[in-house]
């Protein structure tokens, strides 16, 4: 029995709403963490703040880019 092409995605479609989730996930993880290097922490805090880089990758998993940070907080 074939299964409808809508019902699953493209493997290279699902393969790169993975990763974005994934980098996502990471830079939320090095902005929450305390114990990394501030600059890594500022370049994360600035990309959850809505930068471009932010919005491509959300825009590569599917999701509305809404800042998870407010530029305030990155500063």
């Amino acid at each position: 029995m074939m299964q409808s092409p809508a019902t699953y995605l493209p493997v290279p479609e699902l393969a790169s709403k993975t990763l974005a989730c994934a980098v996502i996930k990471q830079a939320l993880a090095d902005a929450l963490n305390p114990t990394q290097p501030a600059n890594v922490r500022r370049d994360a805090f600035e990309f959850l703040s809505g930068d471009d880089w932010y919005r491509r990758w959300c825009s590569m998993a599917g999701l509305k880019p809404v800042r998870l940070i407010s530029r305030r907080e990155a500063a």
